[in-house]
């Protein structure tokens, strides 16, 4: 038995040896350097060394030694040891590199994530402790370039039961993988770990337990129901890194494809180990590709696998067009296997070049991953109907995740999706151009000037039925800044002079970056955080207007009614707008009645934000420009403060003389309306005579609004599906309003709020109709219980703790 043993660990530890000897491989000599001394800060504490945080930091790696390659690393970087604190007793049971470090995977922008597995016998503050030294230890590593994440893992944690975790206070679970990808971060760890420091690990199939091994519990027995929420999580990753994702969620599909029999990547590569292969060929990433390959060719689909061959590819970094691309340990694998897939000289040359690609081909690119992790996705949530979903997979986090993708995947004709650089380092375009297509009614954007020979050349790289989203998609993903030069093909100069204007004054209010997204806002309704009013962008009517802007300021004239004629200076409105689950959004309004939809739109999402919402007024105008924008942003903060000041109980009125018309505007909890008041003459006098008006709140009649708790009146927004329930003595309270601000109530009896929770979000997961569509637009859940008296709304399964955590 000991024989067989010794045998079995012989070969774990020269496949060790060898994955770290091709990790420093790949390495720079100062990245080998910092690779080294990874361990060395674990192991050693002392106030002179990176990471430092106090003296009760648990420390020492078990059975670690310092070698000659780890001392040249020290003295290279001029670290001393000499004073260096060394715990009696090891806490830290090892430190394990795992991912694409050391395999196929490995390229110059690629992170290291280490494993630091301690004992379990450190208390939460010892553990709190340890993480936050591995967080200054990420940060001195970054001063180099070097990109290293270091996650604290519980020794039990894959072995005990997730819904009887004794360790609640471990890092993995919320920043590397989600509670509900469980079992499969345990087998990726298992297929690409090597050891840095510490006890080696007993990865194998039916590995003995033994003390000179660090057993983490057995990845083999993967449960159906995990595949679901971890497919969530690549989906969730994809966001970033979407050829990385593609690939994992692919090895997923492929794993779904064979359960319960399926064949893991992790005992393919312990197979072939236990053979002698140590070759290119038993690669954890390698080895991934070729599950992929041999999934998508028995399903004959060849334009999916030839998708997945570019992100493989791409990811590797090994670049065969290029005669000074040096030749590691990867590079005859890499060159046979294009050859078999018969790529044309100029397909590995555009691969080659990804740090050049411009935005059309990131465009492209995006999309076509986009579209196949999404086809991905159905698969795997057809496979995960027919099992339970997983319990590691808490509803909130099931709330969470899927909001996120939602705003990502949406299919909104009116949100602007972000473009994933991808490999890219510089989209931007000096020129870009603007032609209008009576045929669809689209405006399409190219990247050149306005030759027409240069059209010939070049396809358009975004289209939409809004001018304005042309503009704003260049700003927010730095195709545009404000040196870029616009034209507007078929049109007078002036007008191309009016949109380079107009993109040089959007670029400074859109930014190119992501916006940080707390937790609680993805739990609560929407509301805005910034908002730009573009006028006359479309149709600017004071082209034909005959007076003098200085006379409108002397009279004080109305914009929106002017002269005698009673003109309406503002024809068209784009609103631009970044909303708190850090979407964007462009809604186009236009004709007469333009600045009253508009003010309706966008009324409820401001009166919901708790601080104030940034406003921009841009005025496109040849004429006046500052009496438009000022006019217009006035009339936004008093409607605001109008819908702010307004109760359930009350309805506030305002007069406004739109072109011939004249209009009230009435507010109220849930936002504005106007109606025409022509015919209304004693109303209209009041009106008329003190501007504002107080209202008792009408009879309602048979409005189900009427009914409602004024709580729910004040979260209801449009976009979301919300649920809002009340335990009463009678049953369980159930209102509903869907997308559209529609109202169902119902009582629901002899169930309580988290059963009736879990089934509603299995519904809407698994047995929702509308499931035939990429549906990520789960529902928001919410508890009104009373507070200090009050009637409030509680967004279902929030901790104090995750509020105002960055997602």
């Amino acid at each position: 038995m000991s024989e067989e043993f010794d045998k079995l660990q012989h070969a774990a530890e020269r496949l060790d040896i060898i994955r770290y000897a091709r990790a420093i491989a790949l390495l720079s000599p100062l990245k080998r350097h910092l690779l080294r001394l990874i361990p060395v800060f674990l192991h050693y504490h002392a106030p002179k060394l990176p990471g430092y945080n106090g003296p009760l930091t648990p420390s020492g790696v078990v059975d670690y030694h310092i070698d000659a390659d780890t001392t040249d690393a020290c003295e290279t970087l001029e670290i001393d040891l000499s004073t260096a604190y060394t715990a009696d007793t090891p806490l830290i049971e090892g430190v394990y590199s795992m991912g694409s470090t050391a395999s196929f995977g490995q390229n110059p922008q690629s992170d290291v994530d280490v494993w630091l597995v301690h004992s379990d016998l450190l208390s939460k503050n010892q553990c709190e402790l340890l993480a936050s030294k591995a967080v200054l230890l990420s940060q001195w590593f970054a001063k180099f370039d070097f990109e290293v994440n270091i996650y604290l893992v519980h020794p039990d944690q894959f072995i005990k039961d997730q819904t009887d975790q004794v360790d609640p206070y471990n890092c993995i679970g919320h920043e590397h993988s989600g509670s509900a990808q469980h079992w499969l971060l345990l087998e990726e760890f298992y297929r690409s770990q090597f050891r840095l420091a510490g006890k080696p690990i007993a990865w194998w199939p039916n590995a003995d337990n033994s003390s000179r091994l660090l057993s983490l519990g057995d990845a083999s027995a993967l449960p159906a129901s995990e595949y679901f929420g971890a497919s969530l999580w690549q989906l969730y990753k994809g966001v970033e890194k979407p050829h990385k994702a593609l690939l994992k969620v692919l090895l997923l599909e492929a794993y779904a494809s064979e359960y319960p029999h399926t064949r893991l990547v992790s005992e393919r590569i312990w197979q072939r180990t236990l053979e002698g292969d140590f070759s290119s060929n038993n690669d954890a990433y390698y080895l991934l590709y070729e599950s992929i390959e041999s999934y998508l060719l028995g399903r004959g689909e060849r334009r999916r696998l030839e998708i997945a061959r570019r992100c493989f590819y791409l990811k590797c970094g090994v670049k065969l067009s290029q005669s000074d691309q040096a030749v590691d340990w990867r590079y005859y694998k890499m060159k046979k296997l294009v050859s078999s897939w018969n790529w044309s000289e100029s397909l590995l040359k555009t691969l080659d070049n990804c740090e050049n690609w411009h935005c059309g081909q990131l465009q492209w690119f995006n999309e076509q991953l986009n579209e196949l992790m999404l086809g991905c996705y159905r698969t795997l949530l057809q496979f995960a109907s027919t099992h339970r979903l997983s319990q590691s997979l808490r509803i909130s986090e099931l709330g969470l995740l899927t909001r996120k993708l939602h705003t990502y995947f949406s299919e909104d004709a009116q949100q602007i999706m972000r473009l994933n650089s991808l490999w890219s380092r510089s989209i931007l375009e000096p020129y870009l151009s603007v032609l209008y297509s009576e045929q669809d009614g689209h405006y399409y954007l190219y990247r050149c000037s306005p030759e027409p020979r240069n059209f010939l050349e070049h396809s358009s790289v975004f289209h939409s039925k809004s001018k304005a989203k042309l503009l704003v998609w260049a700003c927010l993903n730095g195709v545009a800044d404000d040196k870029t030069r616009w034209f507007e093909l078929r049109q007078s100069k002036r007008k191309s002079i009016y949109l380079t204007h107009a993109a040089n004054r959007l670029d400074g209010l859109i930014v190119n970056e992501s916006v940080k997204v707390p937790k609680m806002a993805l739990y609560q309704p929407w509301h805005f955080r910034k908002l730009v009013f573009l006028l006359n962008f479309n149709n600017d009517p004071t082209e034909r207007w005959a007076g003098q802007d200085i006379m409108v300021d002397y009279m004080n004239s109305n914009v929106f009614s002017i002269g005698r004629r009673r003109q309406n200076m503002v024809d068209s409105i784009d609103v631009i707008s970044l909303n708190s689950w850090g979407e964007w959004h462009c809604h186009h309004f236009e004709g007469e009645k333009s600045i009253l939809d508009a003010l309706s739109f966008v009324t409820p999402g401001m009166k919901r934000a708790s601080a104030k919402v940034s406003v921009e007024v841009i005025s496109c105008s040849s004429k006046l420009r500052s009496q438009t924008e000022r006019t217009v942003k006035d009339l936004l903060y008093r409607a605001v403060r109008l819908s702010r000041q307004a109760q359930s109980s009350t309805t506030l009125g305002y007069a406004l003389q739109v072109g011939r018309l004249r209009y009230g505007l009435f507010f109220n909890n849930r936002g504005m309306h106007y109606e025409n008041l022509s015919d209304a003459k004693s109303f209209y006098q009041q009106l008329s005579q003190r501007k504002l008006l107080e209202l008792p709140r009408p009879t309602l009649g048979d409005e189900p609004f009427s009914k409602l708790p004024a709580v729910i009146q004040d979260y209801a927004a449009k976009g979301a599906i919300q649920y809002f329930l009340r335990q009463r003595k009678q049953g369980l309270d159930v209102f509903i309003l869907d997308e559209m601000n529609e109202l169902n109530h119902y009582v629901q009896e002899g169930i309580d709020v988290n059963a009736l929770v879990n089934q509603l979000s299995h519904y809407h997961t698994f047995e929702d109709p509308q499931l035939t569509r990429e549906n990520f637009n789960l529902p928001q859940f919410f508890k009104l219980d009373r507070v200090k008296g009050v009637l409030t709304a509680v967004p279902f399964g929030v901790t104090l703790e995750a509020q105002e955590v960055d997602f």
